[in-house]
C-alpha cells in the first residue's frame, strides 16, 4: 500500500542566522500566514536541519528540516522564498517575509 504525503503551507517572516556551509545554521521567523491551527499567526517558529546522527548508505537517510514551534515540530518537505522573490539575488540572512514552508501533516 502506498502511503499519501500530504502538506500543508504557511508563511514566514523571517531570516537564517550562520553562514550556509554551517550545520547548526537555523531560521529564525514567525508565521505571517498559516491555515494550521497548531501554528496561528505570530508564532515564534526555528526551521533547522535534523541530522539522522548514524552512517548511512542513501542521500534520503542523512536527515530532514524541521520546523520547530515551543514543542511542537513538523518535517519540512520544502522551504523556499516566495516565487515573487524568483530570480532576485539576496542575502538569505537579511530578514524577509517571503518564505514558504511546505510542511508535512501529521
Amino acid at each position: 500500500m502506498t502511503e499519501t504525503r500530504t502538506t500543508q503551507t504557511v508563511g514566514l517572516s523571517g531570516a537564517w542566522q550562520g553562514e550556509a556551509t554551517d550545520p547548526q545554521r537555523t531560521f529564525q521567523g514567525e508565521v505571517v500566514t498559516s491555515s494550521l491551527e497548531a501554528l496561528p499567526v505570530g508564532t515564534s517558529v526555528e526551521v533547522a536541519f535534523q541530522s539522522s546522527g548514524r552512517r548511512v548508505t542513501g542521500p534520503g537517510e542523512h536527515g530532514s528540516y524541521v520546523l520547530s514551534a515551543g514543542a511542537q515540530h513538523w518535517t519540512v518537505a520544502r522551504f523556499t522564498q516566495h516565487p515573487s522573490a524568483t530570480g532576485q539575488s539576496r542575502d538569505d540572512r537579511l530578514p524577509s517575509g517571503d518564505w514558504v514552508a511546505e510542511l508535512v501533516a501529521h
